[in-house]
């Protein structure tokens, strides 16, 4: 498989978009392990506890590409720990 195909895969848009995702939940912009793209809100201290706030983005920040649907992210959710 060439990189070409890897990168329409993985739903790239656009160059800066696959520059800028990273697996690394401390980045701005994550590739979680359900394949939504998520973007790094910051941490939240709650009880004692701190967790990551990650938000899913629905178009490219780089070229306004729609690049996850609400079907998607629906679709993916239940890979997602959710907690409130």
């Amino acid at each position: 498989m060439t990189d070409e195909q890897d990168h329409d895969l993985v739903g790239f848009c656009c160059e800066e978009l696959e520059d800028a995702v990273s697996s690394d939940p401390t980045d701005s912009l994550i590739e979680h392990d359900s394949g939504l793209i998520l973007l790094n809100l910051g941490e939240r201290t709650e009880d004692g506890e701190t967790g990551v706030v990650l938000a899913t983005i629905r178009f490219c920040p780089f070229c306004g590409t729609e690049i996850q649907t609400d079907e998607d992210v629906e679709a993916a959710l239940g890979d997602v720990e959710i907690v409130e």
